[in-house]
């Protein structure tokens, strides 16, 4: 019979045992969990083809492929190495997707991306009580392997308890391949809904279809060409939970549409806001203020941002809903981000790029054509009539005379419920540094005082982003429609006169940070000097040219140049 000692040995050795093994299964059991619904399934659904979709062993073995576009790298293929009949595929379906879904079938729909949080990002967000999500994402014909991608680069980047629901809504896509295929490879991932539109709703109207779909108290509105990076989704929803009224994005990164490269679009300093511009209302990037940089203790965070793009953005169900949601009468695409962004900040919230937050997405080129311009000058006039107030006149199709846009009453009850600010308060307490063009201090043709027939025209030929500029005979459209903004910039569409270059006069592509580009307006008796660092733009003495010198009382360094307003801030 076994000593007490001993047994009490064995019996210590099982539990141990039995505990590892509890562990292990515990273990297991939480990374099937994670990976329920982004493993990769080894049937016949991932060997489904286009005709434009390359012969993935083929290709491998002639490019000496291993893995392809593994942590976020291009895939650069030399098309001249490649048989004639995949060469062709490459270019085909280029033509038909706008991007290389050629390469897009070559790279893993689960490439592994790297932790690119910033320092401080992994402490920050450690909140396990954080509200449930879902993600809303609409495709139209997207090709299988990039809206598959976006899928799987959610889940496996997220923790599984704040991904309540992933609804794809499809926009009545034609292509086979995302019917039945695309059933079947989805419906056995229990957090997916697949929705499908009987007709064409457009963006706008099938986001809705997807948010009215949705139960979580926070809705991520994703498009279908992104990827996730590890720890994207906690930051956006902590500040929500912060803060309901906030609408959160990403520090978004592109990828590259032919390489499916994801490029690093910067943080810190280098991180760009995006910014409304005028006639259009779409959106541009534009380094951070030094003013928003001070205002912020460390760089992890949050940055106040006066417009969204769109593509990625996280906000509280209820505020949403408060909002109006989308406008229901905007067409297909455009200008509901920019409706979201201005009413936001007009109506008692506000817009931040949260900087933990990294997802990239795919900017992809758009086929012109007569019918979506159409369209989206409807919508901005939309926007326009509802939320510009009598800054709506130096917008698009503003009085509808391209084309009506409809019946704005309810969204102007609305927005008389809601008690929102004018716009007048967008441009003095959220971004300040709004550039309208023929809304300028001083605004219209520069004329010379000596020269009285000529004006300053930025007519001459460029040398990389430099362009020189003219003294060229008055006619006051296009070239000659000069800006003086509250940056003291002497400006035109996105060129700022830049005093840089000697005694030449040129411009440069707008920096914003004044250096060059900052000019003084000197009034005296009824005519201005242009005034930077000293020296005053003028006219040559043989009255041909234009000319930077030291300023002095001369006729020939005097222009004429209407003052439109006041400073909106000192």
């Amino acid at each position: 019979m076994a000593s007490p000692r001993r047994w009490l040995r064995k019996r210590r050795i099982v539990l141990i045992g039995l505990l590892l093994s509890v562990i292990v299964a515990l273990k297991y059991s939480i990374r099937m969990n994670h990976n329920e619904l982004s493993r990769e399934l080894p049937d016949a659904l991932l060997r489904l083809h286009h005709p434009h979709d390359p012969n993935v062993k083929l290709v491998s073995a002639l490019m000496n492929l291993t893995d392809p576009g593994v942590g976020g790298a291009g895939l650069f293929l030399d098309v001249r190495k490649l048989p004639k009949e995949e060469a062709e595929k490459f270019q085909r379906s280029l033509e038909q997707w706008e991007y290389s879904t050629y390469t897009s079938s070559l790279v893993p729909l689960q490439r592994s991306l790297p932790d690119i949080r910033l320092k401080g990002c992994h402490s920050l967000y450690t909140d396990l009580n954080l509200p449930e999500t879902s993600v809303v994402i609409i495709f139209h014909n997207e090709h299988w392997s990039v809206l598959l991608r976006t899928i799987h680069s959610i889940m496996n980047n997220t923790s599984p308890h704040l991904i309540k629901e992933i609804i794809l809504v499809d926009d009545a896509s034609t292509d086979e391949v995302l019917k039945g295929p695309l059933e079947e490879y989805v419906s056995r991932f229990s957090k997916v809904q697949l929705l499908r539109a009987e007709s064409r709703q457009g963006l706008i109207r099938a986001r809705m279809i997807g948010f009215e779909q949705s139960t979580a108290p926070v809705v991520v509105f994703m498009d279908a060409h992104c990827e996730c990076f590890p720890g994207w989704l906690e930051p956006l929803v902590t500040r929500i939970a912060e803060n309901q009224s906030i609408i959160t994005t990403p520090n978004l990164h592109g990828i590259n549409s032919k390489s499916f490269k994801i490029e690093d679009w910067g943080n810190g300093k280098n991180l760009e806001i995006p910014v409304l511009t005028f006639p259009n209302l779409f959106f541009a990037w534009t380094k951070m203020s030094e003013v928003e940089w001070k205002k912020r203790q460390r760089e992890t965070d949050p940055v106040r941002s006066p417009a969204m793009v769109g593509c990625v953005i996280a906000v509280n169900r209820n505020w949403f809903k408060k909002l109006g949601m989308f406008d229901p009468g905007l067409e297909i695409w455009g200008g509901e981000n920019t409706e979201l962004s201005v009413k936001t900040w007009l109506c008692g919230g506000g817009l931040e790029i949260i900087p933990c937050s990294n997802v990239a997405h795919m900017y992809h080129p758009h086929r012109p054509s007569k019918e979506s311009d159409i369209r989206y000058k409807r919508n901005i006039a939309r926007v326009s009539n509802v939320w510009l107030d009598k800054y709506k006149h130096f917008t698009d199709n503003y009085d509808g005379s391209i084309v009506d846009y409809g019946d704005i009453s309810k969204r102007i009850a609305l927005r008389d419920s809601l008690q929102c600010h004018q716009f007048e308060f967008y441009l003095t307490h959220v971004y300040p540094d709004q550039f309208i063009p023929g809304n300028g201090i001083y605004t219209g043709p520069i004329r010379n005082v000596e020269v009285c027939n000529h004006c300053l025209d930025p007519g001459g030929k460029r040398n990389g982003d430099s362009v020189n500029v003219l003294l060229y005979t008055c006619h006051g459209e296009g070239n000659q429609r000069w800006d003086f903004t509250e940056h003291h910039e002497v400006r035109r569409g996105g060129l700022c006169l830049d005093s840089g270059y000697g005694s030449n006069v040129m411009m440069e592509n707008c920096h914003g940070q004044r250096g060059n580009q900052e000019w003084e307006v000197v009034s005296l008796n009824g005519h201005v000097f242009l005034r930077s660092n000293g020296y005053c733009v003028g006219v040559t003495k043989n009255k041909s040219a234009l000319v930077l010198e030291l300023c002095h009382n001369s006729a020939l360094l005097q222009w004429t140049w209407k003052e439109h307003r006041k400073p909106l801030i000192s």
